[in-house]
């Protein structure tokens, strides 16, 4: 009898302490910020430069519990589906999506339980740009992204915080004809009731993709250069372990 309850103390002690990280839900949560596209060699001249701001609602789950780090993001999705910006007096009107279709995260961490660990994650998925400034949903063209990274977490009494870099790699036939991308994301996430509260989570993009743009309704034979970047602050709720 001691000896089962020595096991299972052990079991419980084990699983408490594997249990700590952040669970950032934005989902639902929103962002905002501004994306950018220069293509200075576009065929004609047309889109060299253009401006949106960032789509405001976002579907994410960013969660980092155990040693293991998950990630599943679909937050260009509402906007590629549904919304264009509005129109004023000299000013394109262009689809907000940019950023995730469907892209998952998987990656594994080492460290001292709570207080720090780092490690490294793997990612694949579609993801999307408006490098043609299209206005209708669904109109973008989605691309195959796949890279890895590194992401670290730190605690600091009530806060929590982690920091991911990454680099990717895109690829799509007939579409893409290179492209690579580096981004930043930091969450800061604090605890307003037990252990839930608030995250958020500060972001820069910057792809460089060489694509083959669509001109009077025709892809072109020669690709064009784009250079994507883009900042945005995502918040959401969070839960603690």
């Amino acid at each position: 009898m001691k000896k089962t309850l020595t096991l299972l103390a052990v079991l419980f002690t084990t699983l408490t302490f594997a249990q700590v990280g952040m669970n950032s839900q934005y989902f639902p949560g929103g962002q905002v910020g501004f994306v950018s596209v220069k293509s200075p060699n576009y065929p004609g001249g047309k889109y060299t430069k253009y401006s949106s701001g960032a789509g405001f609602p976002i579907l994410m789950i960013d969660r980092l519990a155990s040693r293991w780090y998950l990630n599943g993001d679909m937050s260009a999705l509402y906007y590629a589906a549904t919304q264009t910006n509005k129109a004023n007096d000299n000013r394109l009107k262009i689809s907000k999506a940019e950023g995730a279709y469907c892209n998952g995260r998987v990656g594994y961490v080492g460290g001292n339980g709570d207080q720090f660990r780092i490690g490294g994650y793997l990612g694949f998925g579609w993801s999307t740009s408006n490098l043609d400034s299209i206005i209708k949903p669904f109109g973008q063209k989605a691309y195959i992204n796949w890279g890895l990274g590194l992401i670290a977490y730190k605690k600091f009494g009530k806060f929590r915080t982690m920091g991911k870099i990454g680099y990717e790699i895109y690829t799509k036939k007939n579409y893409i004809y290179r492209g690579h991308g580096l981004y930043f994301e930091g969450t800061i996430g604090y605890s307003f009731y037990q252990k839930y509260g608030l995250s958020i989570m500060p972001c820069f993009y910057s792809k460089g993709i060489s694509f083959y743009p669509e001109v009077n309704g025709a892809t072109a034979t020669a690709p064009a250069d784009a250079k994507v970047k883009s900042f945005v602050l995502k918040f959401g709720l969070a839960r603690f372990f």
